[in-house]
């Protein structure tokens, strides 16, 4: 999200009047060219024949440029917390992320997640749906699954507000998910967490002139996003607020229900799916697992564009 943002909310409607417009012109064109030539020659223009000014074609070529001009990437607006907003149906991501040793592990690791969405969180609710390998080391030891139904309650020029109730970890598979040892990260592999997120996303002006995208994050969850895994019961805030600096970059900060995490995301190229997360969990080195540096390359896409 940047200062592409107008140009993109209102790219649909203006590639569809073009379209209509160059389809219109190619049929007249079609139909008429046999006459047309004939005309050319006596000087005159054939009936039916569209004739297009100087700011007709220059007014048509810049919202062809709208359809034309390839799709943009953004970096993420997140510190490692659930969001409000979710995937909707075509959309896909795929994630590779690698931590480095910490307080409950002795050697770096890695995991992999698999993200779809289904329905539409605008016309009703959407549904995110991901599967995750908890460690590249010990392949198919302990996957876990998590979903989310999201409802986006507003979009328009002020932005947008969306509203997630998930459970992540809500099933499992792998030889360690009947574990009650915790993981890594503090948490028992069989152990599930259950949230609700408030997410807003709205342009940041600055006395410059300059549109910054803002993203906050409000919400409540347990397990994960608690001091005491192991009471189901207990539930702590979390939130984060980030900023995109830059159409390549997007800096975040926020608490997890057990620690700070910072998050820098890049995007090494616009025009290519791929985010770059480095994230800083736990900066204060308060929770079981402690301070650690996690780095996510994800790609996302949309199979329906």
């Amino acid at each position: 999200m940047s200062n592409h943002n107008k140009n993109w909310m209102g790219s649909p409607v203006k590639a569809i009047g073009a379209l209509a417009f160059v389809a219109a012109a190619c049929v007249g064109t079609g139909a008429y060219a046999q006459s047309s030539a004939v005309a050319q020659k006596q000087g005159q223009t054939a009936p039916g024949v569209i004739q297009l000014t100087k700011e007709q074609e220059d007014a048509l070529m810049r919202l062809m440029e709208v359809q034309l001009k390839p799709q943009y990437y953004y970096p993420s607006l997140g510190a490692g917390i659930p969001t409000g907003f979710g995937a909707n149906w075509g959309d896909v991501m795929v994630g590779v992320s690698g931590a480095l040793n910490d307080k409950g592990r002795g050697q770096t690791d890695g995991s992999m997640s698999f993200t779809a969405g289904l329905f539409d969180s605008v016309k009703f609710v959407g549904v995110e749906l991901s599967a995750n390998v908890l460690s590249i080391r010990n392949y198919g030891t302990n996957m876990s699954y998590d979903a989310k139904i999201h409802r986006m309650l507003y979009q328009g020029e002020e932005g947008f507000l969306s509203v997630a109730l998930g459970r992540n970890n809500f099933a499992q598979s792998g030889s360690e998910v009947s574990s009650s040892t915790p993981n890594s990260y503090g948490i028992a592999p069989n152990t599930a967490s259950n949230y609700v997120a408030l997410s807003g996303l709205t342009p940041l002006r600055t006395p410059g002139g300059t549109v910054l995208p803002l993203k906050a994050t409000l919400g409540v969850g347990n397990g994960y996003y608690s001091n005491n895994w192991q009471k189901t019961n207990v539930y702590n805030v979390f939130g984060d607020v980030g900023v995109q600096v830059h159409d390549k970059v997007g800096v975040t900060a926020g608490w997890s229900g057990v620690g700070i995490n910072a998050n820098i995301s890049l995007v090494p190229v616009s025009e290519w799916p791929v985010i770059v997360n480095v994230l800083f969990a736990d900066i204060a080195n308060q929770s079981p697992g402690g301070f650690n540096t996690i780095v996510t390359v994800g790609v996302p896409f949309n199979f329906l564009k």
